[in-house]
């Protein structure tokens, strides 16, 4: 009996053991499961922080190199002389170099922030510092290159600005020129014409008669134009007489003109064949009719 009480005492004692045991061990389990998943939220929230620093070094990358090709269409267009661009697309690049400047500014920022909490983790990226600080300095060199090409466009606007003045005048002068040109071509060009009886054209003191045998028909020194017709000779093609017999007082190369008679040999009109040689000797034209 007494041996088979120890049995049992001795079975006793040794589930107490495994089950304290078994207590233990899944304490430890969880203690390490802990751990472990510590160490990975520590490990992610590393990748993270790297992947966004990688992001910010990307994006400011991309950004220099837009800044570099706005430059570019800038500089190109300030060599080409043919090429000048408008002062208003010149301005929009520059604006557009400033926002990705302000962009690089703020993604420098959050660079230096990311390797801050980095530095507090025991984990530094071998060069990171040396490349925030270049781009610190491209930033600078790239804001006071904005800030020349500002100055260069405020030139460049002011004689934009002046040459407009000047070909504004030289436009005015032109057109003064262009008028003054038309109307000399007009006043050169202008014709007057008289057709009349020979009695009312010598009683008007328009011609006279000179001689005292054969008497010829001459103009008159003191005829003003208020009874004559004016014309304009590059327009002028005929003049309408219709009258039986007409002389042309005033002097007209043969050969420039026709005098057109009918059946009844009234000469109904004078036709102009040649204008420039018809007035090269005179601008006005008297025909005397009886």
């Amino acid at each position: 009996m007494k041996n088979k009480m120890k049995h049992i005492a001795t079975a006793a004692a040794l589930g107490v053991v495994a089950l304290l045991a078994s207590c233990v061990s899944r304490q430890v389990a969880v203690e390490a499961e802990s751990r472990s998943d510590s160490l990975e939220l520590v490990v992610s929230a590393k990748d993270s922080l790297i992947n966004a620093v990688f992001a910010d070094i990307n994006a400011i990358s991309e950004n220099l190199a837009l800044i570099k090709s706005r430059e570019n269409l800038i500089t190109v267009a300030g060599e080409s002389e043919g090429g000048r661009r408008p002062v208003e697309e010149i301005d929009n690049d520059i604006k557009a170099i400033d926002r990705l400047l302000r962009e690089n500014r703020a993604k420098i920022e959050s660079l230096q922030r990311s390797a801050a909490q980095l530095r507090k983790a025991n984990l530094r990226i071998d060069g990171l510092e040396k490349m925030i600080a270049d781009m610190n300095r491209q930033l600078a060199e790239k804001k006071a290159e904005v800030e020349q090409l500002r100055e260069s466009l405020v030139r460049m606007g002011d004689e934009v600005k002046s040459l407009t003045e000047e070909v504004a005048v030289r436009s005015a002068e032109v057109e003064n020129l262009s008028g003054e040109k038309v109307e000399l071509q007009n006043q050169l060009n202008t014709v007057y014409y008289i057709v009349g009886a020979e009695k009312e054209l010598r009683d008007a003191q328009i011609i006279n008669k000179q001689g005292f045998i054969g008497r010829t028909l001459t103009v008159g020194r003191n005829s003003n134009f208020d009874s004559f017709t004016m014309a304009d000779s590059r327009l002028l093609s005929e003049v309408l007489v219709g009258q039986k017999k007409a002389t042309l007082v005033t002097s007209h190369p043969e050969g420039s003109y026709e005098l057109v008679t009918d059946a009844n040999k009234v000469v109904e009109k004078l036709i102009i064949t040649d204008p420039v040689r018809f007035w090269e000797s005179s601008k006005i034209l008297i025909i005397s009719c009886k």
